[in-house]
């Protein structure tokens, strides 16, 4: 058999352009940007996209530096030119946006043909190109499709460039329409970098989406808002907004953990927040003009958090259902802190020199997901924790639609309300009593609903600890039965090597199968049946216990504590779960707000002291932590009130509810530690 070698070109088909086109562009709006971004890389200061009346063409113009002949020879008849990617930065100083070079795919997506008309200056000899992109058929060979060009002629065109793309390929709606109005009003970044450069949309039949293409009115008018800016070390500094007005400057405040910094680079953000509730967007419909109905429908339509980099928007953040942060879920697990997607309009501004590692993916649409993009993640939500702490200062707490239990729906009585208020009329004194025992319903079904959440978690907790008890009870006597076998046998063997090696790991599963032991013992008082079952015990034991519980990670992170109490036992009859359930809450906080402020394994102290008190005693657990803020102090107890990353607000507030019957928690400013200091007070119905 005679072997054969040499070489071969590749030979791509024409229809590759078409390819191209629906794998780097998903849809028709996309393909337009495109096309305003080519302007604004031809350092544009004016583009114009103009549908025609019967909605067959498109024509895309701008004022920009024009091709000449040479231009368009080496780069729209070369896909995939290197034209842009020698340089970075347009002629005019611009960061190139279309730096791949796909706008000839963009248009072969939109349309069966295209018509180029270019000229450099108004004096010079213009350009006229035609690609009939059905000729790149599934047949030909790229390298075999002629497309013919002219250069003179009659040109009615100054300098720049014009694109007409005819025989449109999609039947565009006035949905479409509508979106590509917003995807063009959210293209340039909204903190003003870019200010030479406009875009106009003509879309006959809609004189509301054509002109110069402006955000909603409704965009500058937010409830509260927050600019700030993140450095490289995770310092940030800011200004928030409430109703227009300046509320508080953050100036180097530390973001993150100690020693923690933006694995993403700097960055600088803007987020406008809206109540959705009819109390919030009320005054604000009637200021526009506008229903309820069409403000949600607006932000609806821009709600997100959109990341913007040197100056042009990121696709597809920020787009109608893009939750690429995953804010509802957050918001579910915490409604009344928690803000939801829909009601947030934010931009995140980031650049290529200073966020080399924010790259975009393959296919053009959003960065790639590594270190760098968690950590943006990440470091936005800790911004976006400041502005979700003022809200929550500021409005009323009152659970959210969606919290509401279904078994408190009986007592919904708003739609009888309106009744009353339509048949009697806003101003008669029945209706005014109804609207009056409307609201006192309200209040008391949240009260309710408050003290019902609280049973079931407390019920809840209770029959999680019972499992635990019964399930773990029986591996653990299985296991140590199994250990003493093998160490007997171990012991009766003949190779002292085997002896040697074995019997120290048998010896550390002993020590660990009484850590078991004993953490099942520490659990034991926390079982439903227990939970609420008084017994007579020694204050100090249970700080003790409360410790032992933690000893693990109190070691890894060098953390050491100090428990003071009398030298006579403090011997108290009531439900020891109560007071570990209190202090465990107390512990657990220190401890993660020392490692939070001065990092992992660097240390810090937490000191317990117990006192005696007529009718009953006190604990005061302090650490030297950062301690908490004093704007945070007034809302610490309240449900859903959290400055962890991924906390639910409920710890203090269920511990808080936990000791009302024997006293109160409270949160000391004269503790012993320069950190935070909590009072657990027992007053009444624990001495013998």
């Amino acid at each position: 058999m005679t072997e054969r070698t040499g070489t071969s070109k590749l030979r791509p088909r024409a229809r590759l352009i078409g390819l191209i086109g629906e794998d780097l562009i998903s849809d028709e709006p996309v393909a337009v940007v495109e096309l305003v971004k080519n302007a604004y890389d031809a350092d544009a200061t004016h583009v114009t996209a103009s549908f025609s009346s019967d909605g067959s063409h498109l024509v895309v113009e701008d004022d920009g530096h024009g091709m000449g002949l040479d231009t368009v020879l080496g780069s729209w008849f070369e896909p995939g030119t290197l034209s842009k990617k020698r340089e970075e930065k347009s002629p005019k100083g611009r960061i190139y946006q279309g730096a791949k070079g796909i706008g000839r795919f963009a248009s072969a997506r939109l349309a069966k043909s295209l018509y180029l008309e270019s000229r450099t200056n108004p004096n010079s000899d213009g350009v006229t190109v035609l690609f009939e992109w059905g000729a790149f058929d599934d047949e030909s060979f790229l390298d075999e499709i002629e497309v013919a060009w002219e250069q003179g002629g009659s040109l009615e065109l100054g300098r720049g460039t014009r694109l007409t793309l005819a025989g449109l390929r999609k039947h565009w709606t006035d949905d479409d329409y509508q979106e590509l109005h917003s995807r063009l009003s959210r293209l340039i970044s909204p903190f003003q970098e870019i200010t030479d450069f406009v875009i106009e949309l003509d879309v006959p039949g809609h004189p509301e989406l054509s002109g110069e293409v402006q955000s909603p009115q409704l965009l500058a008018h937010p409830r509260y808002q927050l600019n700030a800016t993140v450095d490289a070390q995770g310092f940030f500094d800011g200004v928030l907004r409430y109703g227009g007005a300046i509320k508080k400057r953050f100036k180097r405040q530390k973001l993150g953990g100690a020693g923690e910094s933006p694995a993403c680079g700097p960055f600088t953000t803007e987020i406008r927040v809206w109540d959705r509730d009819r109390e919030g967007l009320d005054p604000l419909a009637l200021q526009l003009g506008q229903s309820v109905t069409e403000v949600r429908r607006i932000l609806n339509d821009y709600s997100g958090v959109s990341i913007y980099r040197d100056g042009f928007r990121v696709y597809p953040y920020g787009q109608r259902g893009d939750d690429w942060l995953k804010l509802d879920n957050r918001s579910r697990q915490n409604p009344v802190l928690r803000l939801a997607n829909n009601q947030i309009v934010a931009a995140i501004k980031i650049s290529r020199d200073t966020n080399p590692e924010l790259r975009d993916r393959s296919t053009r649409e959003g960065l790639v997901m590594n270190e760098s993009y968690d950590a943006l993640e990440t470091w936005f939500k800790e911004v976006l924790k400041e502005i979700e702490a003022y809200r929550y200062d500021v409005r009323p707490h009152r659970q959210t639609e969606a919290a509401k239990e279904p078994l408190f729906e009986a007592f919904d009585i708003r739609d009888t309300v309106t009744q009353a208020r339509t048949a009697l009329g806003p101003d008669h004194q029945v209706a005014a009593l109804i609207t009056q025992m409307e609201r006192q319903v309200n209040e008391g079904v949240e009260r309710v609903q408050e003290v019902f959440s609280r049973l079931l978690m407390s019920a809840g907790l209770g029959q999680m600890v019972d499992i635990v008890i019964h399930e773990i009870g029986a591996p653990i006597g299985k296991i140590t039965r199994q250990v003493t076998v093998l160490e007997r046998e171990v012991q009766a063997s003949s190779d002292p090597k085997l002896v040697q090696i074995i019997v120290p790991m048998l010896t550390s599963i002993k020590g660990w199968l009484e850590q078991l032991h004993n953490l099942r013992q520490r659990l034991d008082p926390q079982t439903a049946g227990k939970r609420g079952r008084a017994t007579t015990f020694d204050v100090r034991e249970e700080v003790e216990d409360t410790f032992r519980l933690y000893e693990t990670i109190l070691a890894s992170q060098m953390v050491t504590f100090q428990i003071d109490s009398p030298d006579k036992p403090v011997r108290v009859r009531m439900a020891r779960a109560a007071l570990g359930q209190v202090l465990a809450n107390l512990v657990d906080n220190a401890i993660f707000w020392l490692v939070r402020s001065k990092g992992s394994g660097q240390g810090g102290t937490i000191q317990a002291k117990v006192e005696t008190r007529t009718g009953g005693f006190t604990v005061t657990v302090s650490d030297d932590g950062p301690g908490v803020p004093e704007e945070d102090r007034n809302n610490i107890f309240e449900p859903y009130f959290t400055r962890k990353p991924n906390g639910i607000g409920l710890g203090l507030y269920i511990a808080r509810l936990v000791i009302e019957p024997y006293g109160r928690l409270v949160y000391r400013e004269d503790g012993p530690l320069p950190g935070a200091c909590f009072e657990a007070i027992f007053e009444r119905g624990v001495a013998l």
